[in-house]
């Protein structure tokens, strides 16, 4: 990781915020393996990666949100836990 990468990234253990606890043992699956994914490049610091990826997961979840196949809560503690933010 070069030092640019440190100082954006900071002393952040994870890309993602662990402090918000949630059940993902429910979600469909394509849901799951953009988590895997997700996960995969917090563990190699890839930001960038892990940031496009997000964007995808992002709308990804809001297709199941109208669908009825996530709830809101759902919606919201996932985008909180991997984005950071909720709207």
């Amino acid at each position: 990781m070069s030092e640019e990468d440190k100082k954006i990234i900071g002393n952040k253990k994870h890309l993602y915020d662990e402090t918000v606890k949630y059940d993902e043992s429910n979600l469909p699956e394509p849901l799951k393996e953009y988590i895997k994914e997700l996960k995969k490049f917090d563990k190699a610091k890839d930001w960038l990666s892990y940031d496009l990826k997000f964007d995808e997961f992002e709308m990804v979840i809001r297709y199941y949100l109208r669908a009825n196949r996530v709830t809101e809560y759902d919606y919201k503690k996932l985008i909180a836990k991997y984005g950071w933010l909720y709207d």
